[in-house]
């Protein structure tokens, strides 16, 4: 439903605003996330006209994806038997409901205001690295430590969330590339804070993020090239310096040690002899598999699957290197470290193939911004290693970017 009221689209702008600076403060303010969240709800509220609303709704086959996901994960409640760790992840999945419910059923705002919220989400990203980098800086004149500038002890505003940080910087970057060669004003900002956020994601040191970077990056010019979007001198000028900075980084010890052990992790999968194991997921996957064979319909539950698995993982006496020493697998407790599985086990087959739909389909739709595909793509990546949807930082970014993404070419063709 086209929204051509300048105040209502003012006000849903504004909501985007707060809820995008609520992403950079999220664990210590939550007034900008929650605030956003409740202004975009009472907007879509009071300007009535639910039916075109619901009619525009039931026209994106994405956006009742995502709904219906979240209906899943409701209607689990129902079988499981863990009622408050049920509830709790309902609550802190709502967004996946609300979001795609109010930002696709109108068209909020122009492409141009939309173009202009990614510029303070990249903007928000540069700070936010610099940020970490200060703390961390601060962290190092105390301990004289390096390690305060590598992986877990990196991120202060997303604190210990490696995997997220990457996340949002990886995407942010992406930003950053398609406007450096269109951009005619501020370029030598664009590609400055770029090289800030391919930084932090080399010293963040997230594998799966680092190699959906390099992944992407070369699809996505293919593409450009193919397309004829951008020419291949472009291309090459982003290429040299990013590439030489990328190649410096991966001379970062702590860098290269984690790609070292991914080698380690692949050999062990394909049962190759390795002296150590670095990571659980060869093992958690093998026992999660077995949990979703038990129940591959409607899964165990919300509120059961990761208990049933930390259950099942007290059988295994895996050695795991954390770094310093080998402990045994069974002393932490742990998720399916994969958003796909994790899915699976708590809402059954029809959650899982709900998720692969959603980061499948974008790929065949005509004419979607390259943007929302290579949200995508990072986020399948990320999907595959991590459980991305267990935490505040994941649902929220993905429930917000996804529906301002895919309606962003929408908006195009409005303006």
């Amino acid at each position: 439903m086209e929204n051509k009221d300048t105040k209502i689209s003012l006000f849903y702008f504004s909501a985007c605003i707060s809820f995008i600076v609520g992403l950079v403060l999220q664990d210590f303010f939550k007034i900008p996330l929650t605030g956003g969240i409740i202004v975009l709800g009472l907007t879509w509220i009071f300007t009535l006209k639910f039916k075109a609303k619901f009619k525009t709704l039931l026209a994106k086959p994405i956006a009742l994806g995502l709904i219906a996901l979240y209906v899943l994960h409701l209607i689990s409640l129902l079988y499981s038997t863990n009622t408050p760790v049920a509830l709790n992840d309902l609550r802190l999945k709502i967004t996946l409901f609300l979001l795609p419910l109010f930002m696709l059923s109108t068209s909020l705002f122009s492409y141009a205001w939309k173009k202009k919220l990614l510029y303070l989400y990249f903007i928000l990203m540069v700070g936010m690295a610099i940020c970490d980098l200060y703390f961390s800086y601060t962290a190092y004149l105390i301990s004289e430590n390096l390690s305060v500038f590598y992986y877990k002890n990196l991120p202060h505003l997303l604190f210990a969330k490696p995997h997220y940080a990457a996340w949002y910087y990886s995407f942010a970057l992406f930003i950053g590339f398609y406007e450096i060669p269109r951009q005619t004003n501020y370029k030598i900002g664009w590609i400055l804070g770029a090289i800030v956020l391919l930084i932090s994601l080399l010293l963040l040191s997230s594998r799966a993020y680092l190699f959906a970077f390099i992944i992407v990056s070369v699809i996505s010019g293919i593409s450009c090239i193919r397309s004829n979007t951008i020419s291949t001198k472009s291309i090459l000028r982003l290429l040299i310096p990013f590439g030489f900075v990328l190649s410096l980084g991966l001379l970062i010890p702590n860098t290269r040690a984690r790609l070292t052990d991914t080698v380690a992790e692949v050999n062990k999968l394909f049962d190759q002899k390795e002296h150590r194991q670095t990571n659980p997921r060869v093992y958690i996957w093998q026992y999660a598999g077995k949990l979703i064979l038990a129940d591959p319909i409607l899964g165990l539950g919300i509120g059961d699957a990761k208990i049933e698995l930390n259950k099942a993982l007290q059988g295994c006496n895996a050695l795991f290197w954390n770094g310093t020493e080998n402990i045994l697998l069974n002393k932490k407790v742990l998720n399916f470290h994969n958003q796909f599985l994790q899915t699976w086990a708590e809402v059954g087959v029809l959650g899982f193939l709900l998720l692969v739909f959603l980061l499948i389909k974008p790929f065949f739709l005509k004419n979607k911004h390259p943007l929302f595909l290579i949200f995508v793509g990072l986020t399948f990546f990320g999907f595959l290693t991590e459980s991305m949807l267990e935490r505040q930082a994941g649902v929220v970014f993905l429930a917000f970017m996804y529906p301002l993404l895919y309606s962003l070419e929408e908006g195009k063709k409005e303006a």
